[in-house]
């Protein structure tokens, strides 16, 4: 039984670029994270099912082979729905989560953030980000500050 149609995905992969074989790799990409979050639902909608029928955490931890706590932070949010960005509080100051918002890394000694409005970025991933940028726009090459 096939549920993953690999010429459909081709197809669509082709259809989402130009078809310079670099496009097509990151069309991929995107088609592979699509697929990610499909079979998260997927997951999710049959852990859901458990919980409605009485299933405990440390049982469905136990059949996807993670701990209760594991499997309770992976599909608690998924169950509850979507949150409402109005009613999520921002914590400020000294108590802000002071991590990057794109790699996770926390602040240290060796991390520099950057603060933009509720979130924060790393001077490793500003980089990276200008040379994205720089590749796509045939611009300058490392950072986005001036060059000097």
């Amino acid at each position: 039984m096939a549920i993953v149609d690999m010429p459909a995905l081709v197809e669509d992969v082709g259809q989402r670029t130009d078809g310079s074989p670099l496009n097509r790799i990151e069309a991929a990409l995107v088609v592979s994270a699509e697929l990610i979050a499909g079979a998260d639902e997927l997951v999710g909608y049959f852990v859901a099912e458990a919980r409605r029928s009485g299933c405990s955490w440390t049982e469905i931890g136990q059949q996807i082979g993670v701990s209760k706590q594991a499997a309770r932070q992976r599909f608690t949010q998924q169950l509850a729905g979507p949150r409402d960005p109005r009613r999520q509080r921002r914590r400020r100051g000294k108590m802000a989560e002071q991590q990057c918002s794109f790699c996770g890394k926390s602040r240290s000694s060796f991390v520099e953030l950057v603060a933009g409005p509720g979130v924060w970025i790393c001077a490793p991933c500003i980089d990276l980000a200008g040379e994205i940028v720089a590749e796509r726009t045939g611009g300058p090459g490392r950072g986005l500050g001036p060059q000097l």
